[in-house]
């Protein structure tokens, strides 16, 4: 039986007893080629962490479910192709509706569906992200004269939780541990750039500053607690002139809740002591735009991995309290040749790949 998890709110029935998942696997440093899976040669010391932005998502909520029961998604089937061939004990999903029986549907159509050719993987615990995403504003965020729609939510989507954050383990995970931070207010930010933004009055007391949202997810994992930091800063700012300032402190945010610095707040507007001497890994979308590469970096060397591995603007990033044995890619990173019909050829921009890790203490 799998454990659903929403927010801080467990969507599951009664308690749940858990077996641990398999130890993950070691592999070759082969962090820059593409193409194999990782070595299915068991380990029963390392952790492998896995994440992907998956572009599973609808404009509709609950339409994603439906159109996952008929088996033939092509982005659910490339990301389930992913994932199966990973066999990482936690993946974080980005892109990706945070429904329940989406993830649900997903789970048994695409993970473990015996009559399909992937090997079957089980994860029995699931955290939905939803954050701000799609969350109303009621107020005309890209200044079209229109309060309603996608654009005005605090994260551009059309209805709560579209195009989000899905973490999938092998390992246990106790809801009233996890600490979200979504709604944490932008001028509650010491030194920010909401001045740059161009934003003033009831608007800027109210917007948050995460425009999707972070999750710290504790794990339990040989007897000690890991902390899975699931990210996504919202890369899409079409419609929002104020975009690279608050993309640039979200990126802020990450740094300082992994430094406990003392001002920010969580979901319930309690007090955060961050992570800590506990080892964590950071995972998930960190954004591509180029204006936000210098935070971007400035981030990965404070963590002390300037060479951390990423794909489409998501990123594994352990820190150094472990050791990593190995990381890659999974999936075609070469763009198809695609004729138009009354023009020259063109590239299709290639989809995102699976990026894993394997750590050890």
């Amino acid at each position: 039986m799998r454990k659903v998890l929403a927010g801080t709110v467990s969507l599951g029935l009664g308690a749940l007893l858990m077996l641990p998942a398999a130890g993950a696997i070691a592999a070759p440093w082969e962090a820059q080629d593409p193409r194999p899976a990782p070595s299915q040669e068991p380990s029963e010391t390392s952790l492998r962490i896995a994440t992907v932005d998956t572009q599973i998502s609808r404009e509709i909520d609950g339409q994603l479910a439906t159109d996952l029961l008929q088996g033939d998604d092509r982005q659910a089937a490339l990301a389930a192709d992913n994932i199966t061939a990973a066999n990482a004990d936690v993946v974080v999903l980005t892109g990706m509706d945070a429904n329940e029986q989406a993830v649900e549907v997903f789970q048994d159509r695409y993970l473990n569906n015996p009559d399909d050719a992937r090997a079957d993987v089980e994860y029995d615990y699931v955290y939905l992200g939803v954050g701000s995403k799609g969350k109303p504003s009621g107020a005309d965020l890209n200044g079209d004269r229109i309060v309603g729609g996608p654009e005005d939510a605090w994260g551009q989507a059309d209805f709560e939780g579209q195009g989000s954050v899905v973490v999938l383990s092998k390992y246990q995970i106790t809801p009233d541990q996890v600490t979200s931070v979504s709604e944490f207010k932008w001028d509650q930010m010491p030194e920010s750039r909401l001045d740059d933004s161009g934003l003033s009055g009831a608007l800027a007391a109210s917007i948050p500053v995460m425009s999707s949202g972070l999750w710290d997810i504790p794990i339990e994992y040989r007897g000690k607690q890991v902390h899975l930091i699931a990210v996504q800063t919202d890369d899409n700012f079409a419609g929002y002139s104020f975009a690279e300032s608050r993309e640039l402190d979200q990126l802020r945010v990450v740094d300082d809740y992994l430094n406990g610095k003392k001002y920010l707040r969580d979901d319930q507007s309690k007090k955060i002591d961050g992570v800590g001497n506990a080892p964590y890994i950071v995972a998930g979308a960190l954004g591509q735009q180029p204006f936000s590469l210098t935070a971007r970096d400035g981030l990965l060397k404070q963590i002390n991995r300037p060479d951390a591995i990423s794909d489409s603007g998501n990123y594994l990033v352990p820190s150094s309290a472990w050791q990593v044995l190995g990381q890659g890619h999974i999936g075609d990173r070469e763009p198809a040749q695609a004729q138009s019909v009354d023009g020259p050829p063109q590239l299709n921009n290639p989809d995102p790949a699976l990026i894993w890790t394997d750590v050890q203490f």
